[in-house]
């Protein structure tokens, strides 16, 4: 009894024992009876690329980070040199101070760079849009959109269209003229075949004849001879005369819109990419009235060339 009762007794326990470890094989349980456990696992960070987004509500193509620029990082301008009142103060567009130097910036910061980051290379006015690779984003010098440009250079949306002007000699009884009423009894000049003189004849409509001129220096000697009262040209001519060929001996009595003025435009490499973000920049600066603002501020004010009614 002693034996068959300790036999029971082992054989109960080899049972346990081997329900508990025995060999290494693992029994699986039925499919529909596994509950995963809930991961912890932490899912690794996404690597697709994030969209940048330009500055001042621009379209994403025209983001700081993608803008076809020449130097990434960095927008660079140009101008001629010399470079003359009121587009460029001192000769030195670094500074802000001028109309195009104004412009430059304002473009600049519209498109996300700091005045840090904006570049300045001097090129001559006709290099400018000679047919060829360029060294600047864009230049801002006057230069009027024309066909033939257009063969050679890509051009934004104007920026300025030019007005027209009456200059007179400072000594002159119509130096203090106020508006285009005081300038009818003024014998006035301008050179045959422009805008400027359309503009005398319609839009001044003076009491004497407009005296018509070969070219703008001939015009210029008869003012300054006293064989006539004013010349009628565009802005920045009569702006450029006063100063060059008169050294400021005149005035410019004030300016006012009329047909056929230039458009100038921000100039760039023929076909450059960059030119739909700069009419991006344009439009965003004239929806705000900072290019107006500007406008007002150089071409007018600073100028000394009131806008004539």
């Amino acid at each position: 009894m002693k034996r068959t009762g300790f036999l029971l007794t082992v054989l109960v326990v080899s049972a346990v024992l081997a329900a508990c470890g025995g060999d290494d094989e693992t029994v699986e349980p039925a499919a529909s009876t596994v509950v995963p456990p809930a991961s912890t696992e932490v899912p690794p960070a996404t690597t697709e690329a994030v969209p940048t987004t330009a500055a001042n509500g621009l379209s994403p193509a025209c983001a700081k980070e993608t803008l076809a620029v020449k130097t990434a990082g960095k927008l660079t301008a140009a101008t001629s040199d010399p470079s003359f009142p009121p587009y460029v103060m001192d000769n030195d567009p670094t500074t802000g101070q001028g109309f195009e130097s104004a412009v430059a910036y304002a473009m600049a910061e519209q498109f996300g760079f700091t005045k840090d980051e904006v570049v300045w290379e001097k090129v001559a006015f006709e290099e400018s849009y000679a047919p060829g690779p360029k060294k600047f984003d864009f230049d801002i010098n006057q230069v009027s959109i024309t066909e033939d440009r257009k063969q050679a250079v890509a051009f934004s949306d104007p920026y300025y269209t030019t007005s027209q002007a009456i200059l007179v000699m400072a000594e002159s009884t119509f130096a203090g003229a106020a508006s285009l009423a005081e300038l009818k009894d003024a014998k006035l000049g301008s050179q045959i075949g422009t805008s400027s003189l359309e503009a005398a004849k319609d839009v001044i409509a003076p009491s004497q004849e407009v005296q018509v001129y070969n070219d703008t220096s001939t015009a210029t000697a008869a003012l300054r001879n006293g064989q006539i009262d004013g010349i009628v040209v565009d802005l920045p001519t009569a702006l450029f005369i006063n100063a060059v060929e008169l050294e400021f001996a005149g005035k410019v009595v004030g300016q006012f819109s009329a047909p056929g003025g230039d458009d100038w435009g921000l100039l760039s490499e023929k076909d450059s990419a960059l030119t739909s973000c700069l009419n991006e920049a344009l439009a965003a600066l004239k929806a705000s009235g900072k290019l107006e603002a500007l406008t007002t501020e150089w071409m007018s004010t600073s100028a000394e060339a009131p806008v004539l009614q």
